[in-house]
C-alpha cells in the first residue's frame, strides 16, 4: 500500500491551498508544511526525521524476523543448565520455562496496546491521537510519569545507554568461535573477536540500512529454521531414551540434597528464565519503522511470539527428556553439548567434531543476536537523545548517511527517488552504542576473567554478571514497572483506557496481572539470601551472589542522580542567564485513506517530525493557540514561540500530547 497517495493532492485543493512543485519533500505537502520544513531544515537547531516510507519500511516479515533473531540466541543453550541446577528438579525447571513463556505472551499484549494506543498528539478539539513511535518503553514511561519533568527520560534513558548493549552476545560469539575452532581460550583473543564483531555490525547499520534489514532476515529466518531440526532431531532421538525419559519424569518434583532453602537461587533461575523470552518487544523499538503497524506490528508480534513459546517449551521438554537427571543437576553443564552427543553424536566416532558443531550453533545464534540489537537498540538512543537530556543530544539525535568518497554526513534535504530511506541511520547513536559495548566487553573479561594464581583464564564470571545486571536491570525492573503502569491506565477509576486499546479489556487486564507478577516474583527474590549458595551461577565462584542485582540496582540510581545532576544544571541555566530548554517535536501527518481505523476513520499516517533542541529566553511571548509544545520545558509558560504548525494534509494542527497525567487525562 502507498502510504503517501497521490490522490491527497485533491485535498490540499480542495482545502484552497496548492503545492510546491519541489522533489525535496513528498509530494503532495501543503504549503504551511513545506515552509515548516524548510525552516526546520534552514535552523540550526533542528532536526528533520522522516519517517520510512512503505518501500523501504519493515514489513511483517522483517518484523518477525527481527523477533526470532533477537530471541533465538545463545538464552535457549545457557539458561536450561542454569534453570535445572538451581531448582534441583525437573518438573520445577518446565514450571520455570514455562513462567517465563507466560511473561513473553502477556508482555507482548501489553506492549501491543502500549504501541498502538499511548497518546502523543493533541488535536485542535482537544482529543489526543496515537501514532506510532520508536523507543521501546520510553514514550510510555514518559507518559506515565510527566512530573517531575525529565525523570521518566533520564531514568530509562540513562539505564538503557548503559544495559542496552551487545557486549555478553559479542563475547558469547568470540568464545563460541574458539571453542568450535579448538583454539585455546585466552583474554587476548576473546576480546579480539568480540571487538571485532561489535565494530563490524555498528558499521554495517551505519553505513547501509537495507543491507542490515537483509541480514537480519536471513539470520532470523535460518535460526528459526535451526530451532524446527534441532527440535527433530530431538523427537529422533525419544525411542531410544525411554529409561532416561521416565526415571526424569518420575517424582519430577522430588528434592535432593542440593535444593535451595533460600529464595535467591529460585529468583536466579527466574530471572534465566526470562532471558531467553525477553526480546519478545523489540518491535516496540522501531515501532516507527514498521509499514502498517497496526496491522503487521500487532498481528505478527501475537502470532510470532506465542509459535515460539511453543517451540521453546517443546525444545526444553526434549532436554529433559534425553539427557539423565544426573546430568541435568550438575554445576557449569553444558547442556547444548550434551543435547548434541546425545542426537548428531551418536553416528560420530570423533566427539570433537560434535562439540565443535555444537559450539558453531552458538556462535551463529549469538551474531544474530548482536546485529538484530544494535539495529534496534541505536534506534531507542536515537530516541532518547531526541529528549534532549543527553550531551550533544543534537548530534546522537540526527540521522546521517554515508558515501565512501565523504565518509558520514547529516542528512540534506530530502532527495527523489528515496534515497534518504535505504541508507539513513543514526551513525551517532550507534557510535555511542558501541563506545559502551567496547567498555564492557573489556572490563568484562580483563576485569574478572584472569586467575592470576593459577594462570588460567575464563570468560564466565564476567560473563554472567553483565549478562544477569542486564536482565535484571532492562528487563525485571522496566517491565515491572510498566505492568504497574498497565494495571493503573486500565483500574484508575474514571480511565478511559479500555475504549482506545485494541486488546479486550478482560484480556487486557489478565495479561497485565500476569506480566507484573512475573516481573515482580523475580525482583523480590532476588534479594532473598541462601545461605548455601552465597555466589552467583557460573562465576567460578568469584562473583557474591547479590553483585548483579546490586550493580542494576545503581545504574538506575545513578541515572536518578545524573537526573538531579540535569535538573540543577537547568535552574543554574535559568537563574543565572535567563534561558530556559525547550524541546520540541513537530509532526506532519498524511491522513491514510485506504487505512481505516475501527471506527472507520482514517488513521493518520506520520511522514515527518521537527524536532528542536534550543535554548530559550525566559521573556519570551506565548506560543500562539495550535502551536507544538514540547513536554520536555522546564515551566509551561516558558516556552518559545516557534514556527511550524505540525499539520495534517487537510491543514489541521496538532500539538504534541503531554504525557504523565496530562496526556492520560484526554481520556477519562
Amino acid at each position: 500500500m502507498n502510504q503517501y497517495p497521490s490522490h491527497d493532492h485533491e485535498s490540499n485543493h480542495s482545502n484552497g491551498q496548492d503545492s510546491f512543485d519541489d522533489d525535496r519533500w513528498a509530494e503532495g505537502l501543503t504549503i504551511e508544511d513545506r515552509i515548516a520544513l524548510d525552516q526546520a531544515q534552514a535552523d540550526g537547531d533542528a532536526l528533520v526525521e522522516e519517517i520510512p516510507k512503505s518501500k523501504d519500511a519493515l514489513g511483517w516479515f522483517s518484523v518477525i524476523c527481527l523477533l526470532y533473531n533477537r530471541m533465538i540466541g545463545s538464552g535457549i543453550f545457557n539458561a536450561s543448565a542454569v534453570i535445572f541446577y538451581n531448582t534441583q528438579s525437573v518438573g520445577l525447571g518446565l514450571l520455570f520455562w514455562f513462567f517465563g513463556a507466560l511473561l513473553a505472551l502477556s508482555g507482548t499484549a501489553t506492549y501491543i496496546e502500549l504501541g498502538l494506543s499511548t497518546p502523543r498528539w493533541l488535536q485542535p478539539n482537544g482529543i489526543s491521537i496515537a501514532t506510532p513511535r520508536s523507543g521501546g518503553e520510553l514514550p510510555y514511561l514518559n507518559y506515565l510519569l510527566e512530573k517531575p519533568r525529565f525523570l521518566a527520560t533520564c531514568l530509562f534513558g540513562v539505564s538503557f545507554l548503559v544495559f542496552g548493549n551487545t557486549a555478553t552476545n559479542s563475547v558469547a560469539f568470540a568464545v563460541a568461535v574458539l571453542k568450535a575452532s579448538n583454539a585455546e581460550l585466552t583474554s587476548g583473543k576473546v576480546v579480539a573477536i568480540a571487538l571485532t564483531v561489535n565494530t563490524f555490525t555498528c558499521l554495517l547499520h551505519s553505513m547501509s540500512r537495507r543491507w542490515g534489514i537483509r541480514l537480519n532476515n536471513l539470520l532470523g529466518s535460518l535460526k528459526f529454521l535451526m530451532l524446527i531440526i534441532l527440535i527433530f532431531l530431538g523427537f529422533s532421538r525419544l525411542s531410544s531414551v525411554k529409561d532416561i525419559t521416565k526415571d526424569n519424569f518420575t517424582d519430577a518434583f522430588a528434592k535432593t540434597d542440593k535444593t535451595p532453602s533460600g529464595g535467591y537461587r529460585y529468583g536466579e533461575a527466574l530471572v534465566y528464565a526470562i532471558f531467553p523470552f525477553g526480546g519478545f518487544h523489540q518491535a516496540n523499538y522501531v515501532l516507527a519503522e514498521i509499514k502498517n503497524p497496526h496491522r503487521n506490528f500487532a498481528r505478527t508480534s501475537g502470532i510470532g511470539v506465542s509459535l515460539l513459546c511453543v517451540l521453546y517449551m517443546v525444545f526444553v521438554i526434549l532436554y529433559a527428556a534425553i539427557i539423565p537427571k544426573a546430568q541435568l543437576f550438575k554445576p557449569n553443564l553444558d547442556i547444548a553439548e550434551e543435547f548434541f552427543k546425545s542426537t548428531i553424536g551418536r553416528g560420530s566416532s570423533d566427539i570433537s567434531r560434535v562439540k565443535s558443531a555444537g559450539q558453531a550453533l552458538r556462535a551463529f545464534s549469538a551474531i544474530g543476536n548482536v546485529i538484530v540489537f544494535t539495529f534496534t537498540a541505536a534506534r531507542v538512543k536515537q530516541e532518547v537523545a531526541k529528549e534532549g537530556i543527553l550531551p550533544f543530544s543534537k548530534y546522537i539525535a540526527a540521522s546521517y548517511r554515508f558515501s565512501f568518497r565523504n565518509g558520514f554526513q547529516r542528512l540534506p534535504p530530502h532527495q527523489a527517488g528515496g534515497f534518504l530511506h535505504t541508507e539513513k541511520s543514526p551513525a551517532a547513536a550507534l557510535a555511542v552504542h558501541w563506545l559502551v559495548t567496547t567498555v564492557l566487553i573489556l572490563a568484562a573479561v580483563l576485569g574478572t576473567g584472569q586467575d592470576k594464581s593459577a594462570g588460567t583464564f575464563s570468560h564466565l564470571p564476567g560473563y554472567s554478571l553483565l549478562l544477569m545486571a542486564y536482565a535484571y536491570g532492562l528487563d525485571v525492573i522496566w517491565f515491572s514497572c510498566i505492568g504497574i503502569g498497565m494495571l493503573y491506565l486500565r483500574f484508575a477509576p474514571g480511565s478511559n483506557w479500555r475504549h482506545i486499546s485494541p486488546i479486550p479489556h478482560v484480556i487486557g487486564c489478565v495479561a497485565a496481572v500476569i506480566f507484573t507478577v512475573t516481573n515482580l516474583t523475580p525482583l523480590i527474590m532476588m534479594w532473598v539470601y541462601d545461605p548455601v549458595h552465597k555466589y552467583m551461577v557460573h562465576s567460578d565462584e568469584k562473583v557474591p551472589w547479590f553483585a548483579s542485582q546490586t550493580l542494576a540496582v545503581a545504574i538506575v540510581v545513578g541515572a536518578f542522580l545524573y537526573w538531579v545532576g540535569f535538573r540543577t544544571y537547568l535552574y543554574q541555566k535559568r537563574s543565572r542567564s535567563g534561558l530556559v530548554w525547550k524541546v520540541g517535536r513537530t509532526p506532519i501527518f498524511w491522513r491514510d485513506r485506504e487505512n481505516l481505523d475501527e471506527n472507520g476513520q482514517e488513521r493518520l499516517v506520520q511522514i515527518y517530525e521537527i524536532i528542536r533542541l534550543t535554548w530559550t529566553a525566559l521573556t519570551a511571548p506565548e506560543p500562539k493557540a495550535g502551536q507544538q509544545q514540547g513536554y520536555g520545558m522546564i515551566e509551561m509558560d516558558d516556552i518559545a514561540n516557534f514556527p511550524g504548525h505540525g499539520q495534517d494534509n487537510t491543514g489541521g494542527q496538532f500539538q504534541q500530547a503531554h504525557y504523565g497525567n496530562q496526556g492520560h487525562h484526554g481520556y477519562h
